[in-house]
């Protein structure tokens, strides 16, 4: 991946660059023909005109000082260990969780997950340098029951980006993120054990930065698509900022969640709710649940009203729903 990530790097700005400058990065036109046609397929758009290739979007790559920077204005790098790589087939396979213990957090951050993936092992694609793509690992030994961690922190990730500025951003139970009915991004939260058998969370985060403009999301994915820059608008917020926001708050999350995180949350949680009020149907294993959407308990669980009779659902996946 040497000859893509070189010519990535030169085209970035998105501003014409003349072929013969390009060829200097690749051994052959052959080998450099080869690898225009790899870049593509990490879902990035280059046009060719007048001899000279360009990027239809530009990127705003990973910039490891500025984003520890941004960190350490957030008064958060205590033992924080962040691998910031451009290539990775996962971030949530990037550290153990068996070693991590009380005194390290880890962060893996990537510009391209080869094989990102979501709930239910799910593929999650972004484009390089196209979106936030991260991990945390990180100890959680207070708390008994888990069972809410994902809908906990998919409140204060709404809120981080409500601070921000991008207003109006709902979930979609457990832990899905949508605008105008579009997918922004989700979370993937995994439990081990460590060393010292307490528990220890990999939570991955996806979130569509700036999707490149001229590809047919709709035809790529299962579901439309949204990205930041078209909430903000004009109002651009910086990428390593972005990420370096989110992550504070996940890691500040983390540290603060227990078994009474949810207790008064329940009306927050209304609010976001994209689906609050409609109607569900819900694959929980060969099972299928039906019922009117009717918020969440103190636990995280999601309440399903069939008939005036309450079903609670710890985790499913959601197949259809209408008002």
């Amino acid at each position: 991946m040497k000859n893509e990530l070189s010519i990535i790097r030169k085209i970035a700005d998105g501003s014409p660059h003349n072929k013969n400058d390009l060829l200097n990065l690749a051994p052959s036109e052959s080998q450099f023909l080869r690898t225009i046609r790899n870049i593509k397929e990490m879902g990035l758009s280059i046009k060719e005109e007048n001899n000279c290739y360009r990027l239809d979007t530009p990127l705003e790559l990973l910039n490891e000082s500025i984003f520890y920077s941004h960190l350490k204005q957030l008064n958060n790098l205590k033992n924080i260990e962040i691998s910031v790589d451009e290539i990775l087939e996962s971030t949530s396979d990037k550290f153990n969780p068996y070693d991590i213990d009380d005194k390290s957090i880890k962060v893996s951050i990537a510009e391209y997950q080869s094989s990102g993936r979501g709930r239910e092992n799910r593929p999650w694609f972004s484009p390089f340098g196209s979106g936030i793509c991260f991990s945390i690992f990180q100890e959680i030994p207070k708390i008994k029951s888990p069972i809410g961690l994902s809908v906990f922190l998919g409140i204060k990730i709404l809120d981080c980006l409500e601070n921000l500025g991008l207003k109006g951003i709902k979930v979609k139970w457990p832990n899905d993120f949508y605008f105008n009915n579009k997918k922004l991004g989700g979370l993937l939260i995994e439990l081990n054990q460590n060393s010292s058998d307490n528990l220890v969370a990999t939570v991955g985060l996806g979130i569509n930065y700036l999707l490149p403009s001229n590809l047919h999301w709709d035809d790529i994915l299962s579901h439309s698509a949204i990205d930041i820059h078209s909430i903000k608008g004009d109002m651009a917020i910086g990428r390593n900022f972005l990420a370096a926001n989110l992550i504070n708050t996940m890691i500040d999350s983390l540290d603060s969640f227990n078994d009474e995180s949810l207790k008064d949350l329940q009306l927050v949680w209304r609010n976001l709710d994209m689906l609050f009020g409609q109607q569900l149907k819900i694959q929980v294993g060969d099972d299928i649940y039906q019922g009117i959407d009717s918020g969440i308990d103190n636990q995280g669980q999601l309440i399903l009203d069939d008939n005036g009779i309450s079903q609670k659902v710890i985790s499913g996946h959601i197949l259809e729903w209408n008002n």
